[in-house]
C-alpha cells in the first residue's frame, strides 16, 4: 500500500499532475491551503475545476485569506480555459456555507455518495 504522502506527492509533482494546490503560510506556520483538480461533467458537457479542499486555520480566519485562496483557484481555472469551479461542503458547516455565499457562490442541493470498490460484489 502506498502512503498518503507518496500518493499526494505523485498527484502534485508527477509527470502529469492531477492535483494543484495553493498554500498560505507565515514563516513556518501553515495558515491555509486549497487543492483542486480538473474534472469533466457529462451533465454539463464540459471540463471544470473541482476544489476538493479549502482550509484556513482558526487563527487566520476573518482576515480575507479564504477569499484570496478561492481567488487563486478561480484565477487558475480561468487561465486553464475552464469556466467553472465546483465544490461541496457539509450542510452542517454553516460557517463555510455563509462564507461561500458571501463570495457569490450558489449552493446546489445534492447528496454526495461514496461506494467502496472493494466491497463484496452483489449477486447477478
Amino acid at each position: 500500500m502506498t502512503s498518503k504522502a507518496a500518493q499526494l506527492s505523485r498527484a502534485l509533482f508527477g509527470l502529469t499532475p492531477r492535483l494543484f494546490a495553493w498554500v498560505a503560510e507565515d514563516g513556518a506556520d501553515l495558515l491555509g491551503y486549497a487543492a483542486a483538480s480538473r474534472e469533466y461533467t457529462a451533465w454539463r458537457g464540459r471540463e471544470y475545476l473541482h476544489m476538493d479542499c479549502l482550509f484556513v486555520s482558526a487563527a487566520a480566519r476573518n482576515h480575507g485569506l479564504g477569499a484570496r485562496l478561492v481567488d487563486a483557484v478561480t484565477g487558475f481555472a480561468t487561465a486553464q480555459g475552464l469556466e467553472e469551479v465546483l465544490w461541496q461542503t457539509p450542510a452542517w458547516n454553516l460557517d463555510a456555507v455563509r462564507f461561500y455565499e458571501r463570495l457569490g457562490a450558489v449552493g446546489d442541493q445534492k447528496v454526495r455518495f461514496s461506494l467502496d470498490c472493494a466491497r463484496e460484489a452483489r449477486p447477478a
